[in-house]
């Protein structure tokens, strides 16, 4: 079964990972290529794919994908 979350999505094309390899726990600790500038990527297809700008507050709380979820729920995002 393919997975159609766009969040998921996007974490797995940055990563270059497949879709169903990625989910809400996914990290810096499981993703080996989420480093610094991995993270700069993915921080900038987000903003771009949904539309939403983050501050810094925000950025340092992105620790894994639930998080990054939760954040853009709180931006008006929906994932439904």
């Amino acid at each position: 079964m393919k997975n159609e979350d766009p969040l998921l999505q996007v974490v797995a094309e940055v990563f270059g990972l497949n879709v169903e390899e990625v989910d809400d726990s996914s990290s810096q600790d499981t993703i080996r290529k989420w480093d610094s500038l991995g993270m700069i990527n993915l921080i900038s297809e987000i903003e771009l794919r949904f539309d939403v700008q983050f501050d810094l507050a925000e950025l340092v709380l992105f620790k894994n994908v639930g998080i990054i979820r939760t954040l853009l729920l709180e931006k008006g995002v929906s994932f439904d």
